[in-house]
């Protein structure tokens, strides 16, 4: 019997689509650290109460004195709007054909590009989920970036974590008064991290301390009104900022007890004097900061580089763990701190340590990753193209019900000198 589109369909949902979702939460650590709610979703907004002010109606007063006045707690909302975050793959007619007797024959030429769609999407959201919803991933360097072709990057972060390589469509811009401008739409055809430097099919227009996303990824005007800064998530480094950094619509300018804690300035290879050496009175005196603020703190999260610098701090009061006792999901193993786990993470950003209280960080999504297939087919043909294509699709945001209560160390060195994320 040969194989059709609605048995193709009814294999694919049943085969692929749990796993591949599955494995894509659990391989992000963070993300499958976050717990996942969608009760506070209305339309593409998620909307968040936040608890900010105390009642003043209370007090002693002498005998026969009047009463304090009555009071009430303050409250103000957060609103989050959901990105929308795709993944597509294609198969051309004739691979069809070539197959069409055997619907398990069809299926594993499908595997591979099922398999291949999971990790990319996997790549790019540990990439988002870390990000600060700018969905810039790295920047040209600030003079003699372009010759020719190839452009000199700031950091070799972005090459060296997998998120420039070849083959990817980019834009490359510069931003004025808030708008995307000097945008170049180009493709990198080779990399190297120890230039660091990318080559482009393009370079026409590039400009000395451009940025350079995703193509697509962020729009020509930003969005002043509801902070939105691309089509992308808003990451850890925007809920926990290394500086002051709007979110869900929440202004910190005016109401400064949404802004998060933050020890040492960022790493800025042409500022002097931006970096710390990491040390056990450092790490304690973020969690003492943040758990005057309330939190409970319940993990710590970091780069490989730092993690090492933490192992040559072991002392008395370090608690190692066996890591067969304290692991997580995709392999992740940690030591412990305090109680808490202090995890190492190859996404994280270089020069920084977490440290967070992961009760009060949500992930808002109105579902899991699934196949784009409101019309009943999972896998359609394509315009104008002898070819069927499978589209995987899930909204989503992450934010904070508190921001007061987490704390980022940046500007940690490694080795006596800038981490290297190893």
């Amino acid at each position: 019997m040969s194989a059709t589109l609605s048995t193709l369909d009814n294999i694919l949902k049943e085969y692929y689509l749990g796993p591949v979702a599955e494995q894509l939460n659990n391989e992000v650590l963070l993300l499958n650290r976050l717990e996942s709610r969608s009760e506070d979703l209305v339309g593409k907004y998620a909307y968040v109460p936040l608890h900010y002010g105390r009642s003043g109606g209370i007090g002693a007063v002498g005998e026969n004195a009047a009463l304090p006045d009555a009071g009430y707690q303050q409250y103000y909302r957060a609103k989050y709007d959901l990105k929308y975050l795709y993944g597509r793959v294609r198969v051309t007619g004739p691979s069809m054909a070539k197959t069409k007797n055997e619907a398990g024959a069809f299926l594993q030429a499908l595997k591979s590009e099922l398999d291949g769609l999971r990790n990319d999407l996997r790549k790019d959201l540990a990439r988002q989920v870390y990000g600060d919803g700018s969905a810039v991933i790295a920047q040209a360097a600030a003079s003699s970036a372009v010759a020719g072709s190839v452009i000199t990057l700031a950091s070799a972060e972005a090459i060296k974590k997998g998120q420039l390589y070849p083959n990817m469509k980019v834009d490359i811009f510069a931003y004025s008064t808030n708008a995307k401008s000097s945008s170049v739409t180009t493709t990198i055809t080779a990399v190297n991290a120890a230039t660091p430097s990318i080559t482009v099919a393009d370079a026409t227009g590039v400009a000395d301390g451009d940025y350079i996303a995703r193509a697509g990824a962020v729009a020509a005007q930003l969005n002043n009104a509801t902070g939105s800064r691309s089509n992308e998530i808003d990451g850890l480094s925007r809920i926990v900022s290394t500086s002051a950094q709007d979110l869900g619509e929440v202004a910190v300018a005016t109401y400064g007890w949404w802004d998060n804690k933050r020890l040492a300035p960022d790493f800025d290879p042409e500022v002097a004097g931006s970096q710390t050496a990491l040390s056990l009175d450092l790490i304690q005196k973020a969690m003492n900061t943040i758990r005057l603020e309330g939190a409970n703190p319940s993990a710590i999260i970091t780069t490989l580089g730092i993690q090492r610098e933490f192992y040559n701090l072991l002392s008395q009061d370090v608690q190692y763990i066996d890591p067969a006792s304290l692991s997580y999901a995709a392999g992740f193993k940690t030591l412990s701190y305090n109680g808490m786990p202090l995890i190492a993470d190859i996404d994280a950003p270089y020069g920084r340590m977490y440290v967070l209280d992961e009760s009060t960080m949500k992930v808002f999504s109105d579902q899991d990753w699934h196949f784009l297939d409101a019309d009943g087919q999972t896998l359609r043909q394509v315009s104008d193209r002898d070819a069927f294509e499978a589209i995987m699709v899930r909204y989503m945001n992450i934010g904070a019900t508190k921001r007061n209560n987490q704390m980022v160390i940046s500007g940690i060195t490694v080795d006596g000198t800038t981490d290297a994320g190893v």
